[in-house]
């Protein structure tokens, strides 16, 4: 079965779509009380806590390597949430790799 690396997802988050938008995808990932949970259409969402990156560095960047989570917006109703990167496990239907 062929899988993707974390870092390739990270990566493809971050690219604009074909308007400049950012990209729509689905993730499947575990809760933190150890259910399985899904989002089937999200995208990229702002920035945690108010957090300001620095000039050499992007928001979605900063969040991930300050808090270990992605702040993403459920395309479905509009509201912003987060997801520990550790807990993810498929991207578009594809198993995450980790290592």
């Amino acid at each position: 079965m062929q899988r993707i690396h974390i870092r390739t997802v990270l990566a493809e988050i971050e690219l604009p779509g074909p308007t400049g938008q950012p990209v729509t995808f689905s993730l499947d990932y575990y809760k933190t009380d150890g259910t399985k949970g899904r989002k089937a259409a999200v995208r990229k969402g702002g920035l945690a806590g108010g957090a300001v990156p620095g000039p050499a560095t992007g928001g979605f960047r900063y969040n991930v390597q300050a808090t270990g989570t992605l702040q993403l917006v459920n395309c479905q109703n509009e509201q912003p949430f987060a997801l520990k990167i550790d807990l993810l496990t498929h991207y578009n239907g594809t198993p995450i790799l980790h290592g």
